[in-house]
């Protein structure tokens, strides 16, 4: 092995430790909350709290546009002096600036129209703050370098500390605006630290509104990608609790919430080998094919077994971790963990496959679909059948968008040649 595949393989190596550990732990302890919250804050307390932990997930979506990708994507391939990663950072941290007044209308509206916040003021307030904070966060920027290991640290211990505060600070329900409260305290201060270490390594550019402009014109796909998605992800969650009561929208917000947590492993996955893809993109093409192709090979049946063990597993997951008064979501949670394979097989022709080789436009037309999908089931059952309506819809939503790339894939896969090294 030559010295230079060495130094890559030793890197990755060390960024996928980082990343890895890192994500178990920042998806451990928030987990640990779940029950806590369940229990504490019960059905009609922790409602409220779900509701707008899906709307800062928007808005954080809203001002991260789709940069996580395409951005990402462009500092990696700009590593070998293809563009100029200064112009980059800062036209995509502005283009993020110029979303934020936009980000607080849609959060008035959204205070307006849903029954469950009228009531929670403190709530919104500091869902705003959150999600907005979020989204402005640039662990996008060493993402794309692949130095990642102090990046990650700063944002997990972010996480981690806010969910160890709800043990000390969430006691009744008429605490739940408290939760969103700490997670908008550390999230600020992990997306400050972060963004002075950009600012030592970047120096900042002239604001140009002109140039923001055209950075979000530049990215819409991924934005409409990124957005079309929430319709059959975080947007199901508000959608269940216009139509259903706060008991229905607790046992899918629980059941989501477990598959969620097994589904988002694929993150720090995902954070390594996407600029990693996109940089082979350039430098090795056939090394990039097939290292696509082990990616849907292992984790493909990894996330098959992991769903079969949640659906098996579906009353004891329920009872240890949201306790009396959630039987409902049982039946849900089974639903949902057709989710993981599902998911993942996408996730690897999207992000790894489609992306990389700027097949934007069919990422975007599959999510559309999904997303039409999504809401016309959810309309027709969710009336009738509730939690478990919005399970049926989502796992159907989410089936289009990977049997649509499935398809093109398999007319479309590029021949590698044997003799191709791959660096994992």
């Amino acid at each position: 092995m030559k010295p230079n595949a060495q130094s890559d393989r030793a890197s990755l190596i060390a960024n996928f430790s980082a990343l890895a550990g890192g994500h178990a732990l920042g998806l451990i302890v928030p987990l640990l909350t779940v029950p806590y919250l369940a229990r504490v804050l019960r059905p009609e307390g922790w409602a409220p709290v779900l509701v707008a932990q899906a709307l800062a997930a928007w808005l954080s979506l809203l001002l991260d546009y789709g940069f996580d990708l395409s951005a990402t994507r462009a500092i990696a391939q700009a590593r070998g002096g293809l563009r100029d990663i200064g112009g980059i950072v800062w036209r995509v941290q502005y283009a993020k600036l110029s979303l934020v007044p936009l980000a607080v209308v849609l959060m008035l509206i959204a205070y307006v129209f849903i029954p469950t916040l009228h009531e929670a003021r403190r709530l919104m307030l500091f869902t705003c703050a959150f999600g907005i904070v979020r989204g402005l966060n640039p662990l996008w920027f060493f993402q794309g370098l692949e130095q990642m290991r102090g990046a990650v640290f700063t944002d997990v211990a972010g996480k981690v500390l806010a969910a160890l505060s709800v043990f000390v600070f969430v006691h009744e329900p008429s605490d739940a605006w408290k939760v969103l409260a700490l997670q908008a305290l550390f999230a600020t201060l992990s997306c400050g630290w972060l963004t002075l270490r950009l600012l030592r390594l970047v120096p900042a550019t002239p604001w140009s509104l002109a140039s923001a402009m055209t950075e979000l014109r530049q990215s819409w796909p991924l934005f409409v990608f990124r957005a079309s998605s929430t319709l059959y992800m975080q947007a199901n969650t508000i959608i269940l609790s216009v139509f259903s009561s706060p008991l229905a929208v607790a046992a899918y917000g629980g059941a989501e919430r477990i598959v969620r947590a097994a589904i988002n492993l694929l993150e720090p996955v995902t954070r390594l080998l996407l600029p990693r893809i996109s940089y082979l993109t350039t430098s090795n093409p056939s090394a990039a094919a097939k290292l696509i192709q082990r990616c849907l090979l292992i984790l493909g049946v990894g996330s098959a077994l992991a769903g079969a063990a949640i659906s098996l597993g579906a009353p004891l997951l329920v009872r240890l971790l949201l306790g009396d008064g959630y039987d409902a979501a049982v039946p849900v949670l089974r639903w949902l963990a057709l989710l993981l394979p599902i998911i993942t097989i996408a996730t690897v022709l999207g992000t790894f496959w489609a992306l990389p080789y700027k097949r934007d436009k069919l990422v975007l037309g599959a999510t559309i679909a999904a997303g039409i999908t999504n809401l016309s089931l959810a309309a027709l059952l969710v009336p009738r059948m509730e939690a478990l309506g919005m399970a049926s819809a989502v796992v159907s939503a989410e089936a289009v968008v990977g049997v649509t790339l499935a398809f093109v894939y398999v007319r479309t896969r590029m021949t590698t040649p044997r003799e191709a090294p791959v660096i994992l």
